[in-house]
């Protein structure tokens, strides 16, 4: 009995042999080998290295399921390594692979997620692949990290970029804001200062009389007037040319003047007033000398109804009949005897000028000096206005013309 015991259990022991491997079942190594297939994909391993490993018949690999994920026609790249996988490893561990980040290996590592006690004194064991592989995979995880790290370079450039924009948007739409915020105020003190202004100057209009001619002629402050005809021509030039050069092209206010005159206030550069001979009829005949901005006003209001009620030699000729000349003397023809000892019609052309420079300043150009100083100027605007020719120009800076007061000395 004992010797057919001893034979049934040998006969068992084979049984059991062929229907295990390494000590397990061989559902169970089924099993495992369908895992590591489905996670790892081991179809690209070599068909040869897993069938020595796992100790399968050629047919018994056939007719297996699991080993339909194997391409055998990739059988041909075969790995010099084997795997180094222990029988004795925990049935219920689970495998994952982590590629080693040293450059000089050629390796991947199996981590398992549970230590073995059977495995000897670590968690991890190597198992080698094909070099090739390993470099393919080695070369598409480089390309990766290269794009990943693009990738994120240029997510981090578009976000400072769009911080950038975002703080110059801010910096832009406040600059914009404050803008208009000046505009806007700038035209309310416009329409504030203009409708006040408009009732200011229409205030000081509605208080003047009507003005007439005939109220300007009773004005004359000369009462043995000359008429223009007797004026000499180089006369009336001289003074158009130092007093109001486009007199005949305004209508009583040249605005480029009182521009002119503006901007030399501001700089202290007075060469030239901006009131023009029409202005200065009114002040001499109609209003006062007071330097306010009401007679100023008055005058440039005067100055355009006068050009509506006479022509423009009508204003010229009583301008020249009441203009002052020092030492009590108004007109030209008082004047022209004062200065020169002589009518007015008999004035030549180098006493024209210099009377004409006298009218800005009498008390001034008394001196003869002084005088021949404002001659000079004159002469200077009459030829940059076409009223004579170069040489007349240079010919008279140079001749002397005496006052009778010289004469007589």
């Amino acid at each position: 009995m004992s010797d057919v015991f001893d034979s049934n259990n040998n006969t068992n022991n084979r049984n059991r042999n062929d229907n295990s491997i390494g000590g397990r079942s061989r559902n169970r190594l089924e099993e495992e080998i369908y895992d590591d297939i489905k996670t790892y994909k081991l179809k690209r391993a070599s068909f040869e290295n897993r069938k020595d490993t796992l100790n399968f018949s050629v047919e018994d690999k056939k007719n297996d399921s699991a080993m339909r994920y194997y391409d055998i026609s990739k059988s041909n790249q075969r790995s010099d390594s084997r795997s180094m996988r222990t029988k004795s490893e925990s049935k219920n561990s689970k495998i994952r692979i982590k590629k080693q980040q040293t450059s000089g290996s050629n390796t991947l590592t199996f981590e398992n997620e549970k230590k073995s006690r059977n495995f000897p004194g670590s968690e991890r064991f190597t198992y080698k692949k094909d070099n090739s592989y390993i470099e393919r995979e080695r070369e598409r995880e480089n390309r990766r990290n290269n794009w990943r790290q693009k990738r994120i370079v240029e997510v981090d450039d578009f976000d400072e970029d769009e911080e950038y924009y975002e703080d110059e948007y801010d910096v832009r739409s406040w600059r914009f804001r404050l803008l208009k915020k000046i505009i806007a105020f700038l035209l309310i003190i416009m329409v504030v200062g203009g409708s006040a202004s408009f009732i200011y100057v229409k205030s000081i209009i509605n208080d003047m009389p009507v003005l007439t001619k005939k109220m300007v002629l009773e004005s004359y402050i000369n009462k043995e007037p000359v008429p223009l005809s007797k004026i000499p021509k180089n006369l009336q030039n001289a003074v158009i040319s130092i007093e109001d050069e486009r007199f005949y092209s305004h209508k009583g206010i040249d605005y480029k003047s009182l521009v002119r005159s503006f901007i030399n206030n501001l700089t202290g550069n007075m060469t030239q007033g901006g009131s023009t001979i029409d202005m200065q009829v009114s002040k001499n005949l109609l209003t006062s000398n007071e330097k306010t901005l009401k007679r100023k006003i008055q005058d440039m209001y005067n100055a355009i109804v006068l050009n509506k009620i006479m022509t423009k030699n009508e204003i010229l000729e009583a301008y020249l009949n009441n203009i002052y000349l020092g030492k009590s003397t108004y007109g030209v023809q008082a004047g022209a005897k004062l200065y020169f000892g002589k009518n007015v019609n008999e004035l030549n052309f180098g006493q024209s000028t210099m009377l004409a420079g006298i009218t800005n300043n009498p008390n001034l150009y008394q001196n003869y000096e002084q005088a021949k100083k404002r001659q000079a100027i004159v002469l200077y605007k009459m030829y940059e206005l076409g009223y004579i020719k170069e040489n007349v120009y240079k010919a008279q800076l140079y001749r002397d013309t005496p006052f009778k007061s010289e004469i007589d000395k």
